[in-house]
């Protein structure tokens, strides 16, 4: 499942370049701007349905729980209905636009939905048939619309199609365990809806308020630049989340659950130490990704986005280089402690803070000449430098890496950096950019193997 779960990454993160390239930035600003505000209403109506599903449905259970959380989609789904017929009546110029929002939202609740089912019943068949419908028919459908329309309704609306016909398609195809979804006797087994919200809430409202600060900076930039920067700045902030969030994820789903069967089978105190190894391995992937893509960036805009992208791309990229990465610090170093010891409240509370310091920023420091991209950046950086140190106040010396590590790491990204600047080229294309790339990759682990830094010698010893 981490394999399907990657190539679904990978895809979508190849499909946003694709979009971008055919749309142009004011259009893809727009469709930017339509499909984040869509993740977030699903976020904010459907994703504790989801969280539920994740923790609490099994294939052993039947199918009590899930029809109990499938009736409450429908039910929620027919508000985000009614709210889509007024977005329509209502809407004004880009009314097909605005009614798109609510549908898309209602389509990927359902979508991750019977992901989640099917991840919780340990249904690999299943799961990556479900995937390879969502992303295959996503690859024709997107491009085909962007380049045949030209309009971000076309690219919403296609990216609609492809999760009602991958959600109606592996339901008709996969096979389930049975009893999954078979008729059955609904004795009302199981967690009471009052008790999911309960679980998931603060997950949730944590997700709601990081992807609110997201979409706030989307809308910033819209509001000050003009849709045309908010497309452009929308392609470099897909870009660098995509990349940061899904090495993340990646090594959440490897890492996470060994700290939860070493906290189960040896006690808390071997949990902790596992989730605080754990953190290390995230500090030495993120950081040397952030410095790498620091000083690559400017060789590598040429082949990844469009001409009318060229310029701003790798300044925003850079300017969001550090608030990105503490994001990612913060999601897959941080939440774990928390996780692990059930206090999921200073999750919300650290992403408020994020939210609040980083609003502020964005709308004090334009008043203060600071220009658009540095601010932009500026204000994402300061919002992730308030949650994070929240979190680590809330965990305490277990959330800091000793000094050992840091100086280790240290020496390593210095080997990195080292590496990648002492190949310079007057002609910098595509082979002399992969000779950067790899010998500043190869730099960085000689040095990561030589300090074992993170525990890499005995990785390697198991790969072996």
């Amino acid at each position: 499942m981490s394999a399907a779960f990657l190539a679904s990454a990978l895809i979508q993160f190849a499909l946003g370049l694709v979009v971008a390239w055919l749309l142009g930035p004011a259009e893809f600003g727009a469709y930017a701007l339509a499909l984040a505000g869509a993740i977030l209403v699903q976020t904010v109506v459907f994703e504790w349905i989801r969280f539920s599903a994740t923790r609490f449905h099994h294939a052993g259970e039947g199918n009590q729980l899930a029809r109990r959380l499938t009736r409450a989609w429908v039910q929620l789904s027919g508000l985000m209905l009614v709210a889509a017929v007024l977005l329509l009546v209502f809407g004004g110029e880009r009314r097909w636009l605005f009614c798109l929002v609510p549908l898309v939202a209602v389509a990927a609740g359902f979508a991750d939905f019977r992901a989640a089912l099917l991840r919780a019943e340990f249904n690999q068949r299943g799961y990556a048939l479900f995937m390879l419908l969502r992303n295959g028919l996503a690859i024709v459908l997107l491009p085909l619309a962007a380049f045949r329309f030209g309009a971000a309704e076309a690219a919403l609306a296609a990216f609609l199609a492809a999760l009602v016909l991958a959600s109606a398609g592996a339901g008709l195809l996969a096979r389930r365990p049975e009893g999954v979804l078979a008729p059955a006797n609904d004795n009302g087994s199981g967690p009471e809806l009052a008790a999911l919200l309960r679980y998931a809430g603060p997950i949730v409202l944590t997700n709601c308020l990081y992807l609110a600060l997201f979409f706030g900076l989307r809308s910033a930039v819209a509001l000050t630049s003009g849709i045309a920067a908010a497309g452009q700045f929308s392609l470099a902030l897909d870009f660098v989340l995509k990349l940061f969030t899904t090495i993340g994820t990646a090594l959440d789903l490897m890492l996470f659950q060994i700290a939860v069967r070493d906290a189960r089978e040896n006690g808390k105190i071997a949990g902790e130490a596992r989730v605080r190894h754990n953190a290390e391995i995230v500090l030495a992937a993120i950081l040397p990704m952030a410095l790498g893509l620091y000083l690559v960036i400017s060789a590598l805009e040429p082949l990844l986005v469009a001409p009318a992208f060229r310029g701003a791309f790798a300044a925003y990229v850079v300017a969001l280089l550090p608030g990105v990465a503490l994001y990612a610090l913060v999601q897959y170093a941080l939440h774990p402690f928390q996780q692990l010891a059930h206090r999921t409240a200073p999750l919300a509370v650290a992403a408020l803070a994020g939210l609040v310091i980083a609003g502020g920023g964005s709308i004090a420091l334009p008043y203060f000449g600071v220009p658009a991209v540095t601010g932009v950046g500026a204000a994402l950086a300061g919002g992730m430098t308030g949650a994070l140190a929240m979190l680590v106040v809330s965990t305490g010396r277990a959330a800091l890496p000793g000094i050992g590590f840091l100086v280790r790491l240290a020496v390593a990204l210095g080997a990195l950096a080292l590496a990648v600047m002492a190949i310079k080229s007057t002609a910098e294309g595509p082979v002399t950019l992969a000779i950067r790339i790899g010998t500043g990759m190869a730099a960085y682990l000689v040095a990561a193997y030589a300090f074992d830094l993170a525990g890499i010698r005995a990785l390697a010893r198991k790969r072996g």
